[in-house]
C-alpha cells in the first residue's frame, strides 16, 4: 500500500514531535503493509508559524528523516509532499513554485476550513488547474460543505479533481456526520484513494491493515486495491488516476 496523507515528519506540524515518534510511526506503517509514505506537513497553514513552503528546507527535513528510516531497517520508501491550506494566497504560492507537490507530481494535496464554503473550495480546485496541475481534495467527507450537500463530490470527480478519504472518517474515529458522507462517496465509487491522515503512533495511527480488510469486506478486494495502491502509486509516480 501507499500512504498519500500522513504527518510523519518530525516537528513539522501537530503529527510526529520528533525522531523518535515518527520512526514509531514508520514501523507501524511498514507493520500493516504500507511500503511507500507521503510525508505531508501542513503547508500555508494560518497561526502555525511554520509555513512549510518549498523554499524553508521541507527537503532537507525529508530526506534527514528518510536517511534514519533506513539506518533502523524500516522497509519502508519516504516521498516528499505537504496539505496545503487553501487562503486567497494559493495562486501566488502556485506561481511562486513555494508549494510541494505529492512526491514532485502534478498532483496537490488540498485542505480548506471545516466550514468553508464550497464555492471557494471549487475557485482555489479551478486556481490549481489552471496552472497544469490536479488537485486533490484532502478529506472532503469532514467538510460542512460536502456533509450538507454531497452532490458537490461527483461534481468535482467530473472535473477530473482526486477525492481522498480518511482512514479514520470511514471507520467512525472522526464523527457520524463524516463517517456518514465518507460512505456515501464510496458507494457511489466516487472516491480515489484512502490514506491515514495519520499524526501518530498512538492516536490517528499509519496502521492500514485494519482498513484495507474493512474495504475490501464491504466493496471487493479490486475497489480496495485501487483506492490503497493503485491511484495512490499512480499520483507519486504522476500517471493519469483510474476511475473506479
Amino acid at each position: 500500500m501507499t500512504d498519500l496523507h500522513c504527518h510523519i515528519l518530525p516537528g513539522a506540524d501537530d503529527g510526529a514531535p520528533d525522531l523518535t515518534e515518527a520512526l514509531n510511526m514508520a514501523r507501524l506503517a511498514a507493520e500493516s503493509g504500507v511500503d511507500t509514505v507521503v510525508a505531508t506537513p501542513h503547508c500555508n497553514l494560518p497561526g502555525s508559524g511554520r509555513p512549510n513552503y518549498l523554499d524553508t528546507g521541507l527537503m532537507e527535513r525529508v530526506e534527514n528523516l528518510r536517511q534514519a528510516i533506513g539506518a533502523e531497517g524500516i522497509p519502508l520508501k519516504l516521498c516528499a509532499g505537504a496539505e496545503v491550506f487553501c487562503t486567497p494566497a494559493l495562486g501566488a504560492l502556485l506561481d511562486q513554485r513555494r508549494l510541494m507537490t505529492l512526491a514532485g507530481s502534478r498532483y496537490l494535496l488540498m485542505e480548506f476550513y471545516f466550514d468553508e464554503s464550497p464555492e471557494f473550495i471549487t475557485e482555489c480546485l479551478e486556481t490549481v488547474t489552471a496552472r497544469g496541475m490536479i488537485p486533490v481534495v484532502a478529506h472532503p467527507e469532514r467538510y460542512e460543505a460536502v456533509q450538507r450537500f454531497p452532490g458537490h463530490i461527483p461534481e468535482w470527480f467530473s472535473r477530473g479533481y482526486v477525492i481522498q478519504l480518511n482512514k479514520g472518517s470511514i471507520l467512525g474515529r472522526l464523527g457520524s456526520r463524516a463517517q456518514t458522507a465518507a460512505r456515501w462517496i464510496l458507494r457511489r465509487g466516487l472516491a480515489h484513494a484512502v490514506a491515514s491522515d495519520a499524526h501518530s503512533a498512538r492516536f490517528r495511527t499509519p496502521y492500514m491493515d485494519e482498513i484495507r480488510r474493512y474495504l475490501e469486506e464491504e466493496y471487493g478486494t479490486e475497489y480496495a486495491r485501487i483506492l490503497l495502491s493503485g491511484n495512490p502509486r499512480r499520483i507519486i509516480r504522476d500517471t493519469p488516476v483510474l476511475k473506479p
